[in-house]
């Protein structure tokens, strides 16, 4: 295929391989192209800076009860892009809620292993590359939880079952998180006990128990992906409106997405 020697260098990630499911074009333009216009969004600007916070408090560089403060001060330097005023208004409010409440006291019997810990590890033959946001132990009894700071809502309702409206979500950072698995077990000999998300916006938490079948299938998703890319000549662009007017990075670059609007 004429893209091998550019894939055979690569090294892989969930974010990269999931550009690739959601529109073939735009990894085209990341990764195959090297392009560097690759705008932000005003969600993107909103979570990283949370997630930046998130970092701080868990190595120990900001206290708990400065961190409303350090996100309001540093507010306006880490959000470049605009959205809808009542938008802007409901996740401001929202994240100072969650740092408002923060309880440091649940996590006490937690020793941190890492936090936005850079992880190196191989599915088949393949390198990937991912970030855990947080990796924690029990003092006592050894269980591992691997965390992800998420800026989605929370992914099971009040009755346990997943919410309908997070479905893809959850399928998608499910696969990221038993991925990132893998790497937990190469440097520790041990599966993390369970996969947690931490929806700082929603002020909840889900949790799943690992599970090997799951596991196995989000590594041969991340094969089959790999494949995929390898075998794909034309890499045409899926057309959506939040991802083609509000997600891509290329949304005001990418001829496809000029043609949805002409479509509309």
């Amino acid at each position: 295929m004429g893209y091998d020697k550019i894939l055979d260098k690569m090294v892989f990630s969930f974010s990269r391989l999931h550009q690739f499911e959601e529109c073939p074009y735009a990894f085209y333009l990341k990764k195959i192209e090297g392009e560097d216009l690759d705008e932000g969004n005003y969600y993107s600007d909103i979570g990283g800076y949370v997630h930046e916070i998130n970092e701080m408090i868990f190595k120990g560089e900001l206290s708990i009860d400065d961190a409303a403060d350090y996100f309001m001060e540093h507010y306006e330097e880490n959000i470049s892009y605009p959205a809808r005023q009542t938008t802007v208004e409901k996740k401001y409010c929202q994240a100072l809620e969650y740092f408002a409440e923060f309880d440091m006291e649940k996590l006490q019997d937690y020793e941190v292993l890492g936090v936005e810990m850079k992880v190196h590890f191989k599915i088949g033959k393949y390198s990937m590359i991912g970030y855990i946001d947080l990796l924690l132990r029990h003092k006592e009894t050894g269980e591992i939880l691997l965390v992800d700071h998420k800026s989605a809502g929370k992914f099971f309702g009040k009755n346990g079952q997943p919410l309908k409206s997070q479905a893809d979500n959850l399928a998608a950072y499910s696969k990221q998180m038993y991925l990132y698995s893998k790497a937990v077990y190469d440097l520790y000999g041990k599966y993390p006990d369970k996969i947690v998300w931490n929806h700082f916006f929603d002020k909840n938490i889900s949790v799943i128990e690992f599970n090997q079948e799951d596991y196995e299938a989000a590594l041969n998703w991340a094969l089959e992906t790999i494949e995929k890319i390898y075998q794909e000549e034309e890499f045409p662009a899926k057309k959506s409106y939040m991802l083609c007017h509000v997600l891509c990075g290329f949304r005001n670059s990418c001829l496809y997405a000029s043609e949805e609007d002409e479509e509309e």
